[in-house]
């Protein structure tokens, strides 16, 4: 048996007696809420253009692209990036393509104070989002 469930903003008191009723199936219960080949094409195409370099350089280089590989002579700049790469995984869990919370599929190296040394995918996503930055270009 399988039961699909979307609840978009729940009142305090239903989301906890949804909550304990799930702990009691815990066992039973299994979350959606990992990057399919699907989701991460629907990422990437939803992303601006510079943005989608980021995902795939970071995916061809095995997970992590420094920033100077992104920089070009046109605009060294790095900054927004993170944004649009933060605003198509709320747009997408707010347009139901996705769960809310999933986990963000490449983040921002650095610092801190706005300075991006460069952008990390987990080693478990390259050959899930590399599948699907192919299907997205044929």
């Amino acid at each position: 048996m399988r039961i699909t469930v979307t609840i978009d903003q729940p009142t305090g008191e239903f989301q906890e007696r949804l909550l304990a009723l799930l702990s009691e199936y815990a066992a039973d219960v299994e979350e959606d809420n990992h990057w399919t080949i699907p989701r991460a094409e629907s990422y990437y195409l939803s992303l601006p253009l510079r943005a989608r370099r980021i995902l795939e350089e970071a995916v061809t280089r095995d997970g992590y692209v420094p920033a100077e590989e992104l920089r070009d002579s046109e605009n060294s700049s790095l900054r927004g990036h993170s944004a649009a790469l933060k605003t198509a995984l709320q747009r997408g869990a707010t347009l139901g393509r996705w769960p809310a919370g999933m986990q963000a599929p490449i983040e921002p190296q650095g610092p801190g104070f706005g300075k991006v040394v460069g952008y990390r995918m987990p080693d478990n996503l390259v050959q899930t989002f590399y599948t699907a930055i192919k299907n997205a270009k044929k």
